[in-house]
């Protein structure tokens, strides 16, 4: 399938970003912040990411919420509208770094927003059965390959600006690429074989294939992956030596 350009590409992303963060889906609580909060939400996204990931940042990530992006073949993101469940995002920010600064809120979690694709590289844990809210999800080595590979956009490739976010009742918050999600190819279901060790077959053209079969069990497992990331944000723990 050939790609798209950048500029529709681009407007296929705004046209996603726009239905996720309708105003008839926003929450007025989150519409309506400070002023201080919004400029400091600003200010962050445009600093240096930390280089250190501190107890306040693992705070938020714990309590993040994880949705499905829309966009092309879909993929996990940190839901935009609700980044930490239902509820006032600010005051859920507060809460969660125990502290009254709502601007400190915000940034500390627009801080932890940018640093969970690198938790994600810095964290890890161990295959097993959790409880995903009451649903149990049985977390695999292959799950966690997937996350790994899977390729977590700029916020500036995401289609609207933090201030269209904001505008809208939302946060600017990442997601992976739904038209490459594992980073190089739009047959996604390849890529994850490649990562996974599973076969792969170049057909007469020179393109790169899998079976049927385990093009389908691919699909599923990658349309997993937003519980295997919801289990992973709660449950893992940084490895040793890690900042």
């Amino acid at each position: 399938m050939p790609g798209l350009n950048r500029p529709l590409r681009r407007q296929l992303l705004r046209l996603a970003g726009a239905l996720l963060c309708s105003p008839m889906l926003a929450r007025a609580a989150d519409a309506g912040l400070p002023r201080d909060v919004h400029q400091r939400i600003l200010a962050t996204l445009d600093a240096p990411l930390p280089k250190v990931l501190n107890v306040h940042h693992l705070a938020l990530i714990r309590r993040f919420n994880i949705g499905w992006s829309p966009v092309e073949s879909g993929a996990p993101m940190l839901n935009p509208e609700h980044p930490l469940g239902t509820g006032d995002t600010l005051a859920l920010a507060m809460q969660a770094i125990a502290g009254k600064d709502a601007a400190l809120a915000a940034q500390r979690l627009m801080e932890a927003s940018l640093l969970l694709p690198h938790f994600v590289q810095m964290a890890d844990l161990k295959p097993g059965s959790y409880a995903n809210a009451k649903t149990p999800f049985t977390l695999t080595a292959r799950h966690l390959t997937l996350l790994r590979q899977q390729a977590w956009m700029p916020l500036e490739m995401l289609g609207m600006a933090a201030e269209d976010y904001l505008a809208e009742g939302c946060w600017p918050t990442p997601s992976v690429d739904g038209k490459r999600p594992y980073g190089n190819f739009t047959n996604y279901p390849v890529e994850m074989a490649q990562a996974l060790g599973l076969p792969v077959r170049r057909q007469a053209d020179g393109s790169l294939a899998v079976t049927p079969a385990l093009e389908a069990e691919l699909q599923a497992l990658h349309e997993q992956t937003m519980a295997a990331l919801q289990v992973f944000v709660r449950q893992a723990g940084l490895r040793r030596n890690t900042p």
